[in-house]
């Protein structure tokens, strides 16, 4: 099923969505903890931060389905350096998925609360906002580890590739 699209595999298309919408959740998420842009933010948020959670599922499953084909996982070359790097890659890639879907929680939930803030005592806006941007954060930096290991995969499996000029 996640296998590929046209002859190409799916993984490098959907990581592509992926890439997109999970900094754009955190982005939005930041957004929403700012009083003045918290009323225009509610409804992208919520499509983005649960949009995100199949869009990295996808790129996931794709992912695994391109190893077995490749002989990285368990049936293949599983010993060498670039198997290696792809499993380090799928483990971060799961810690990904398990904070987006937090993430997405957290911004559905955000979002039903702050229709009653001004209700609530005045820690709650407050709260809300600090653990939406701290969320924001732990996504953007673990997008990032995620995108480093799958690039290292591809572009310098063993090290010793210098990309800086004249090297």
């Amino acid at each position: 099923m996640f296998d590929e699209i046209n002859g190409l595999p799916i993984h490098p298309l959907a990581v592509h969505v992926a890439v997109v919408l999970v900094p754009l959740a955190g982005l939005l998420g930041v957004l929403f903890a700012i009083p003045h842009t918290r009323r225009w933010v509610r409804v992208p948020l919520v499509i983005v931060a649960i949009g995100a959670v199949p869009a990295v599922f996808v790129a996931k499953e794709s992912g695994k389905s391109l190893s077995a084909v490749l002989g990285l996982d368990s049936s293949g070359r599983a010993d060498s350096r670039v198997a290696a790097i792809v499993r380090e890659h799928a483990e971060r890639a799961d810690l990904l998925f398990i904070l987006v879907i937090g993430f997405a929680v957290l911004a559905v939930l955000a979002v039903a609360v702050s229709a009653k803030f001004d209700a609530l005592p005045a820690v709650v806006p407050v709260v809300v906002s600090v653990l939406l941007v701290l969320g924001a954060v732990a996504l953007a930096f673990q997008t990032v580890r995620v995108g480093e290991s799958g690039a290292r995969a591809v572009w310098n499996p063993t090290g010793e590739q210098s990309f800086v000029p004249g090297d």
